[in-house]
């Protein structure tokens, strides 16, 4: 859609990328879910559409903010609401506390799943991509009651720990951990493979992790799901066991030098009583093979290592996918800065994870407009706002006939 004069020419416009959200799709789940249960004022729905309102609309989101935007005409006459005029924070709090949270999952999985048919997911190779990190999310407040613990015991923190697939496009899976044993993200990223390959097993994927995933146990098991493939980083004095060398001279890589391509086993440590009654650790060979490639990139100091269960590609393709496992950190970096995800709307875990699934629905929403119109995230974050209140003037206009005083907005 094409607008002119003070406003910006778009190629796709915030009001249509809102009549994407499968309205209908939203009164079936709330049947099925019976998110509504017992609810007088905020529905599943509208809080649905208040937390997007919310995060595309209020700086440092919070609950007293949630509260105002509630009772903003801005809000009431977009979504089309005509119920009560107000709700307290204590009342949104309260809700988000016990609100079915498999409303909004389904919800999230419904709008994933239509969005992503609208864009190709290849990207190297013909291959879908999907990186896999963690993000950590700081309680400053203190109030947070569960959690993973950090800092001394002066200085002691509650944290969250959120793990998202990314797939170049959208977020894909996201699960929020709060035991300290998901501090490994041994633990956290294979987990979160494992549950996505399963979810989808109709294409060969690509999962791209950083070197904190280093169990060689959890590579054994990657690498033996079906369908799965993965490009990891190891720690460059990472003890192999070469099991066959490949030679690297003339081989085309344009990502640096090659220093070596190897099949390897890896090593893992084992505790064992030693002769004198005492756990002493030593190496154990896991018997699986991987494939290992080093290089070092133009203009670094320090090498690269690479390890995959990709022994069809080039090194060069290997290391051009690993190149991609950046696009997640620069998502990371749009939910913390643009979508409030650097602080906790609610302490508590049920509205946690809803907000974490409005948070990745509402950042589809960003994405798409960023993508068509071209723009940057901070951009796209400002010019929907600006469309948003030319929509909510254009909708009151047409409501009052042009006699604005007849509007929620009390002009004297």
């Amino acid at each position: 859609m094409k607008k002119s004069g003070h406003l910006y020419n778009h190629k796709i416009s915030l009001g249509e990328i809102l009549g994407y959200i499968p309205d209908e799709e939203l009164c079936l789940l709330s049947d099925q879910t019976h998110v509504d249960y017992c609810s007088k004022v905020l529905s599943g729905k509208l809080m649905f559409y208040l937390l997007i309102y919310g995060l595309l609309r209020v700086p440092r989101l919070s609950q007293r903010g949630l509260s105002e935007a509630f009772g903003s005409p801005f809000f009431r006459s977009i979504f089309h609401y005509k119920g009560k005029g107000t709700i307290s924070h204590s009342a949104i709090s309260q809700r988000l506390g016990v609100i079915n949270v498999d409303f909004f999952e389904r919800a999230y999985s419904s709008i994933y799943t239509y969005f992503s048919s609208l864009y190709t997911k290849k990207e190297v190779a013909n291959l879908y991509l999907e990186r896999v990190d963690s993000t950590l999310v700081r309680d400053v407040s203190n109030r947070l009651k569960e959690g993973l613990s950090s800092g001394n015991a002066a200085a002691k923190r509650k944290l969250l720990k959120f793990t998202i697939n990314f797939d170049g496009m959208f977020g894909s899976l996201a699960r929020v951990h709060k035991e300290n044993t998901y501090l490994s993200e041994s633990v956290a990223l294979p987990e979160n493979i494992l549950s996505h390959i399963k979810k989808h097993p109709d294409h060969a994927r690509v999962y791209i992790i950083d070197r904190g995933q280093s169990s060689a146990e959890a590579f054994k098991e990657m690498k033996n799901q079906k369908g799965l493939l993965f490009v990891g980083r190891l720690q460059d004095n990472r003890k192999l066991k070469v099991i066959e060398e490949s030679s690297v001279q003339g081989v085309c890589f344009e990502s640096g030098r090659l220093l070596f391509d190897q099949d390897v086993k890896l090593y893992k440590k084992v505790k064992e009583v030693g002769k004198n009654g005492k756990e002493v650790n030593r190496q154990q060979v896991v018997e699986e093979l991987f494939r290992v490639i080093r290089f070092l990139p133009q203009g670094a100091e320090k090498p690269i290592t690479l390890i995959t269960n990709c022994f069809d590609m080039s090194a060069n393709e290997i290391a051009l996918i690993y190149k991609r496992r950046w696009d997640i950190e620069v998502f990371f970096r749009f939910l913390k800065q643009e979508l409030n995800f650097s602080h906790f709307l609610s302490l508590n875990e049920n509205g946690i994870q809803v907000v974490l699934y409005m948070t990745l629905i509402t950042a589809m929403l960003v994405m798409i407009y960023k993508r068509e119109n071209l723009l940057g995230y901070r951009s796209a974050i400002r010019r929907m706002g600006i469309e948003l209140e030319h929509l909510v003037l254009a909708i009151m206009v047409i409501q009052s006939g042009g006699d604005l005083k007849k509007t929620d907005l009390h002009y004297p």
